[in-house]
């Protein structure tokens, strides 16, 4: 039997972006609210799952760090001393595997870490695509990704790297992808230091960006974080368990699968973009969207290799292992047999050029994991999940980007602000801080 009731704001989704939405209203003292999401628990697609063997896994490899004072402060509120959790922060310890060699990332900066030959290539090629851009002198945006990755480094850096690397993660083609994010999520040349680093036979990460120091709760993994954020709220302002079947958003009106009727006069959506269109009856809008899809399988190990010890991320551009990267971290476990007992983290991606056979992937990446040396013959895996995410990553592509922005003037006319990871369908703007604050900007726009 269904139920009508009127509600000043609506917030879809409980991942980031509508906890920083639901946490702004409460603070503004808007009681009139209510959140929904399809889930169980807090966190979205950057939740956690915890494996019946005890070993906790993030949906995916995410980083959190915080570009913004605001959500500084939301994490010392939850993670201080009083509630006896902690924010652990590490600076970033991430590698390449390439040519059999673990080479420190960004592997840009750190050439000196490359075969000889290889070697060779990239640094003749880094010096003269600097010259040649010097006596260029042109201020012209590259047509594409591929044109700016071959102008900052050369072809055999693009080749031996960027282009291998960048389809196995996306599954997309650099010649297809747009350019202007790139300064803000790609460490850049430094011709004098990379130089340096490779006379002086030298590795090290440069700490270039926000991501070089990350942080970590102490316990509970990143849903920790949400779960604490939605403890916070209002117990009758917040639904799980509630997927929206029906959206009209010129009645203002939203279904619930169980039957919840509900209206609204502003909505806060962070579903993916392109659903909430399809939903909306504007499917039209999305055209030329494009995402890619994820599966991430999670290995519960017992037993050391030589990787074992590292806690960052690894990156496996080459085509001969179906992993893209694998974040390895140290964990605890109830098992009673000796350890060390830690835990990978393996990603693969998929989309409309790439396809995946699901029925051989935990295989075909165990296998793969083997080859490159993460697995040892006698390590004991103790514990398998797949985790399937049809939405892995919004790819910034070109003629894409143009009707995300078209997409996104269209709802606010509605009184709906689409927002989040794949709400805002902007890949540079994607991160955990960026999600969080794009809920708590939406409602200060709203208010």
């Amino acid at each position: 039997e269904g139920q009508a009731a009127q509600v000043d704001v609506i917030i879809i989704g409980g991942g980031p972006t509508g906890l920083g939405a639901a946490y702004r209203l409460k603070q503004y003292g808007v009681q009139n609210w209510l959140l929904l999401d399809a889930e169980k628990y807090p966190g979205g697609l950057a939740g956690s799952i915890k494996t019946s063997e005890g070993f906790r896994f993030d949906h995916g490899y995410k980083t959190l760090s915080s570009n913004y004072e605001y959500f500084d402060k939301i994490l010392e509120t939850f993670y201080c001393s009083e509630s006896g959790r902690v924010m652990q922060t590490r600076k970033r310890d991430n590698y390449v595997f390439i040519r059999g060699k673990m080479v420190r990332y960004p592997v840009q900066n750190n050439l000196s870490g490359l075969p000889v030959q290889d070697k060779h290539g990239c640094v003749l090629d880094l010096v003269k695509t600097k010259l040649e851009a010097k006596e260029a002198n042109e201020s012209a945006e590259p047509a594409n990704l591929d044109e700016y990755l071959v102008s900052e480094w050369g072809e055999t850096l693009c080749n031996l790297f960027f282009r291998p690397y960048i389809f196995k993660a996306w599954a997309y083609p650099t010649g297809k992808l747009r350019s202007d994010w790139v300064r803000i999520k790609i460490p850049p040349a430094d011709l004098t230091e990379d130089i340096k680093r490779v006379m002086t036979d030298k590795e090290e990460d440069p700490g270039w960006g926000m991501e070089a120091k990350t942080m970590y709760p102490s316990k509970g993994g990143l849903v920790g974080v949400w779960r604490s954020i939605s403890k916070s709220l209002p117990k009758s302002n917040v639904r799980f368990k509630n997927e929206i079947s029906e959206l009209d958003i010129e009645e203002k009106k939203i279904v619930t699968k169980g039957g919840l009727e509900l209206r609204y006069k502003q909505l806060i959506s962070t579903m993916p973009l392109t659903s909430l269109l399809e939903l909306s009856g504007r499917g039209d809008l999305s055209e030329n969207m494009t995402s890619s899809s994820l599966f991430v399988v999670c290995l519960g190990v017992r037993g050391a290799t030589e990787h074992s010890n590292k806690t960052g991320c690894i990156y496996y551009p080459e085509s001969d292992t179906l992993l893209a990267k694998s974040p390895a971290n140290g964990d605890e476990s109830a098992e009673e047999k000796p350890g060390p007992y830690w835990s990978l983290l393996l990603e693969v991606s998929g989309g409309p050029l790439k396809t995946i056979d699901e029925t051989t992937l935990v295989d075909d990446v165990i296998k793969g994991a083997c080859s490159v040396g993460l697995l040892s013959e006698d390590a004991e895996i103790v514990s398998i999940h797949l985790t399937e995410m049809t939405h892995g990553y919004p790819l910034p592509t070109i003629g894409g980007y143009e009707r995300v922005d078209e997409a996104l003037s269209y709802l606010k006319a509605k009184d709906v602000w689409s927002r989040g990871r794949f709400g805002a369908f902007k890949y540079e703007v994607g991160d955990l801080d960026h999600c969080f604050i794009q809920g708590v900007e939406a409602v200060d726009n709203m208010l």
